[in-house]
C-alpha cells in the first residue's frame, strides 16, 4: 500500500562532513539513510558506514542488514502517508465506517504509488524492493497490518463497522489487496493506473460489507 513528505525535499543528500560530524548514533544513521533514499541514491551500506565514520559491524549492529534499514526508511515515509490518508478520509468520507476506511486506503495507495523515490527504488531493484515492501517478515508489511488492524478495531468499537472476520485477518487481506494493485506492473508485467487503485478501494468496500460498493467506488474517484 506510498508517500509524499514535503519536508524531506529540503534535506541535504550530501554525506556528513568528516571534520564537523556531530555525535553519531542509530537515529543519525537512519536520518542520513532517509536523506539518501529521498534523493534517489542507492543505499550502499559500506558507503554509509564510511561517511558516518563508523565500522560496518557497528552499522549492522545498530540498524540490521540493508533490507531492514530500507524497511525503516520506508516506514518513516509511510507514517506521514498514513496521516495524510486519515485527514483525507476525515474530510471526504460519507460515513465513518466502510467509506471512511476505503477512502483511507485509497489515499494511502495513491501516495505510495506516486512517491517518486519509492518508484525509483522498485524500478532499479524490483526484487529487493518488493521483498522490503511486501515480505511478511518485513518492517513495512508488519507495521501496515498492525496499523490497519488498530484502525479497524477503533471503527468497530465505535459502532461504525461490523467486521466480517477478525480485525487482524481483515487487515492482512486488505493490505495484500492493496499491494497487488499498487505493484501490479512489477509483479505481473501488466500496466496499472489510478483506475486500478479505485477498484482496489471497491474491493475494500466489499470486504467491509458496503451495500453498493460499485457506486461508492465511483463516487470516491469523482470526489478525490
Amino acid at each position: 500500500m506510498s508517500i509524499i513528505i514535503p519536508c524531506m525535499a529540503s534535506l541535504s543528500a550530501e554525506p556528513l562532513s568528516k571534520t564537523t560530524r556531530p555525535a553519531v548514533g542509530p537515529l543519525e544513521v537512519l536520518a542520513e539513510a532517509r536523506r539518501r533514499f529521498a534523493a534517489g541514491r542507492r543505499l550502499d551500506m559500506r558507503e554509509l558506514a564510511a561517511d558516518m565514520g563508523i565500522s560496518r559491524a557497528t552499522l549492522y549492529r545498530w540498524v540490521g542488514d540493508r533490507e531492514r534499514l530500507l524497511g525503516e526508511v520506508l516506514w518513516g515515509f509511510a507514517e506521514a502517508g498514513l496521516e495524510q490518508a486519515r485527514s483525507c478520509a476525515d474530510a471526504n468520507a460519507t460515513d465513518q465506517g466502510a467509506d471512511w476506511v476505503a477512502r483511507f486506503c485509497l489515499r494511502f495507495m495513491e501516495t505510495t504509488a506516486t512517491f517518486q523515490p519509492i518508484r525509483r527504488f522498485v524500478e532499479a531493484e524490483p526484487d529487493a524492493a518488493l521483498r522490503v515492501l511486501t515480505s511478511h517478515h518485513g518492517v513495512q508489511h508488519q507495521r501496515l497490518i498492525a496499523t490497519l488492524r488498530l484502525t479497524l478495531e477503533e471503527r468497530a468499537a465505535a459502532g461504525y463497522l461490523d467486521l466480517p472476520m477478525s480485525a487482524a485477518d481483515l487487515a492482512y487481506v486488505i493490505n495484500r489487496v492493496a499491494e497487488s494493485f499498487i505493484w501490479r506492473e512489477f509483479i505481473t508485467g501488466e500496466q496499472g493506473g489510478e483506475s486500478d487503485l479505485t477498484r482496489a478501494a471497491g474491493v475494500v468496500r466489499i470486504l467491509l460489507g458496503a451495500r453498493n460498493p460499485v457506486t461508492t467506488a465511483r463516487n470516491a474517484e469523482l470526489s478525490h
